[in-house]
């Protein structure tokens, strides 16, 4: 039996990397005494994996992980076990069941909202006029930083789907995740701050929340665990 699962990682719990996370997770399928399914071999490991990394310091309220199970369970009672030893900040709330011919996470996810708490040079500013002329932009190149590697210049104007005005200092993005075209978070806004003259400022990290992760499609977008997406058929428990 293979899930997929939609969870959120919360406040509490923002400051862990990408691989405590997981390991957070391994831990909570073996005290929850889950029947997972490892790999063969010298060093066996339960067969689990998770959508893209949330950087350190950030929120995720929609996000997603694979797993793979010896044996059929009630998506209720698999709910209610992982969640009862997840710690706090961490909330499994939905659980499909997907197909061993459905593509990983890591493959179909291509789009991701974000939520940004802004700060403007001053109070006069029209947030609205500024996403509009941004998103009209027929290009908008930035220098992508590298660890390791040379820096290069990257165009962000196709990756960048949407954008609106949430409420006051609240805005919103939609844009481009995965191996097929990424945006970082905080690209969009030294995007912002250089379009703007610097009517944009730079904020933390912590500002930025991920809303969730998304399956674009013909200009949609579809949860990964939505039946558009998935070849199996969904269903209720």
């Amino acid at each position: 039996m293979l899930i997929r699962a939609e969870y959120e990682k919360r406040d509490e719990l923002k400051y862990i990397s990408h691989l405590e996370l997981m390991n957070t997770f391994r831990r909570t399928f073996r005290r929850a005494k889950l029947p997972v399914k490892y790999t063969q071999g010298y060093n066996p490991h339960i067969i689990f994996s998770m959508s893209q990394p949330l950087p350190v310091g950030m929120i995720g309220y929609s996000e997603y992980f694979d797993l793979e199970l010896k044996e059929k369970i009630s998506f209720n009672l698999l709910k209610n076990e992982i969640n009862k030893f997840l710690p706090e900040g961490i909330k499994v709330f939905e659980i499909v069941e997907i197909s061993d011919d459905d593509k990983s996470l890591q493959a179909i996810v291509n789009t991701a909202r974000y939520e940004y708490e802004m700060s403007l040079e001053n109070d006069d500013i029209n947030a609205e006029k500024i996403i509009s002329e941004f998103l009209d932009k027929d290009e908008m190149e930035i220098t992508r930083y590298r660890r390791k590697k040379d820096d290069r210049l990257i165009d962000l104007a196709p990756m960048i789907y949407n954008g609106k005005v949430v409420k006051d200092n609240i805005w919103e993005f939609t844009i481009s995740t995965g191996s097929s075209g990424n945006v970082r978070p905080q690209e969009v806004v030294r995007a912002l701050k250089l379009e703007t003259d610097g009517k944009v400022r730079d904020i933390p990290l912590v500002n930025i929340k991920r809303l969730g992760l998304y399956v674009r499609k013909e200009g949609k977008l579809f949860k990964p665990i939505h039946k558009e997406v998935l070849k199996k058929e969904v269903i209720e428990d």
